[in-house]
């Protein structure tokens, strides 16, 4: 009986997987893709749970509702990763973006079952990216990105996204518990290698971003606001009548002609011969 209710319980627990995804995308700087990726792992669990023995408790929402947004995350987390890995530049990275999540809300509420859910993301992605990057290599002259980008990311990546599309619509029927545990397990790792190392849009050093409580409630401010002390400008001194002016008049540079100054003289006497001396040598008595 144990054993039963473990295998029951193993979908639910392997839809933990991504949480360390979650965590190592806002490690990385992708927060968007962060969040993403806590909604999918937070819908799975509940949605899993609630066929779980002893767990409807947590059912919450409507079983339907859930099976949507478990299979909507799923399908947006594919697609934030691929944009994220094309590495595009603002506004084409917010637009292409929101094309997906709406377009992919759409055809989910359709059909939550058929492999467009799926494929249709991911094709979508795959063309845009293939059309950017061969740009990018017709200008340059040069494979773009680097090649380590593709046998250290791209590769694996897609083999083990393959891997996990293979065991969710051909081998499930095997053991719906262990495979659909394993096809978790594929599908975070797939996630973890296709994102880049680091988003250059999330600010180094200080200006770094942070996900935090703070940021998402919007009690900070972005890192393109904050500016270091040394670059703020210094507040120029006005005059008015408020204020002394510090500059000398004549030591100003001009190019007017000035009087001389008056040299007042001196206060003690100027050492010489005495009056009787005087007086001898001009022969006065």
């Amino acid at each position: 009986m144990g054993a039963f209710i473990a295998k029951m319980l193993l979908p639910t627990v392997s839809s933990l997987v991504f949480l360390p995804t979650a965590s190592l995308a806002a490690k990385r700087g992708f927060h968007m893709e962060a969040m993403v990726y806590f909604f999918t792992m937070f819908f799975t669990a509940v949605y899993h749970a609630c066929d779980g023995p002893g767990l409807s408790i947590l059912c919450f929402m409507r079983y339907d509702v859930l099976e949507y947004f478990s299979v909507y995350g799923t399908a947006l987390s594919m697609w934030v990763t691929l944009i994220a890995l094309g590495d595009f530049d603002e506004p084409q990275r917010s637009s292409i973006t929101m094309f997906g999540v709406l377009t992919i809300a759409v055809r989910i509420y359709q059909d939550r079952w058929g492999y467009g859910i799926y494929s249709g993301p991911i094709g979508s992605a795959v063309f845009i990216i293939t059309v950017k990057w061969l740009q990018r290599m017709k200008q340059l002259r040069a494979v773009y990105p680097e090649k380590s980008v593709y046998t250290q990311q791209v590769g694996p990546g897609c083999c083990f996204g393959a891997l996990a599309l293979m065991l969710r619509f051909y081998f499930q029927e095997w053991d719906y518990a262990y495979v659909h545990s394993f096809y978790h397990l594929s599908l975070a790792v797939s996630f973890v290698l296709l994102l880049p190392k680091k988003n250059r849009y999330a600010g180094t050093g200080r200006n770094a971003a942070r996900l935090s409580c703070f940021t998402l409630c919007c009690c900070t401010m972005s890192p393109g606001t904050v500016k270091e002390k040394s670059d703020t400008p210094k507040k120029k001194s006005s005059r008015s009548i408020w204020t002394i002016p510090t500059e000398k008049l004549w030591t100003s540079d001009t190019s007017a002609p000035t009087l001389p100054l008056y040299n007042p003289p001196p206060s003690t006497p100027i050492k010489g011969p005495g009056v009787s001396k005087l007086k001898e040598m001009n022969g006065w008595k």
